[in-house]
């Protein structure tokens, strides 16, 4: 990034698990649990078994008949998720410096904001036992289409009022950086 595109950002978005926060979530044992549910329905497919556990659910779910069967499998399958992720967010920390770092960047006029594919009980509890300095928090729960989609991003920048050329994305996964792309910002 050149001087000149530095000094044009108006505001930098983060992701939250691996980029501002430990939090040890045991993703492994989130994809069984995820699995087990989709498997008792009989919509698990060995296809899914190198996506992400969010598009397991979608693709499982999608196998459903009827709208009352997808929504229940949707209700399991997400609170098998969130057993793994509150357990594991209880004892989060942010990474040393992070609420610090996050102060002085708005103190410098940035305004801040965190995407996560994370669940909001997990986030929330950690941001407010840290207190780490943001302006919008979009978790999973928060959008329709979670990163890598644009819009997850797209939308925190909409509540921060700045366009994606003057926006950087920060993570630490393809997936952030993939959605930086995709919506026109930084990465």
């Amino acid at each position: 990034m050149k001087t000149s595109e530095l000094t044009a950002i108006q505001a930098v978005v983060f992701d939250f698990d691996g980029t501002l926060a430990q939090t040890n979530i045991n993703f492994g044992l989130m994809r069984d649990k995820v699995i087990e549910v989709a498997t008792r329905w009989d919509v698990y497919r060995e296809s899914a078994q190198q996506r992400y556990v969010l598009e397991i659910i979608d693709e499982a779910r999608d196998i459903l008949p009827d709208e009352r069967s997808r929504a229940q499998f949707s209700r399991e399958a997400e609170a098998a998720m969130q057993m793994v992720e509150l357990v594991a967010c209880s004892s989060a920390e942010p990474f040393e410096g992070v609420p610090e770092a996050l102060g002085r960047l708005s103190e410098c006029g940035y305004r801040i904001g965190i995407i996560t594919r994370n669940c909001a009980g997990g986030v929330r509890a950690v941001m407010e036992r840290h207190h780490i300095p943001h302006e919008v928090l979009l978790t999973r729960d928060d959008v329709e289409n979670v990163k890598p989609a644009p819009d997850h991003l797209q939308q925190a920048l909409a509540v921060l009022a700045v366009p994606a050329q003057r926006a950087l994305m920060v993570g630490d996964h393809p997936t952030d950086i993939e959605c930086g792309q995709a919506a026109g910002a930084y990465t």
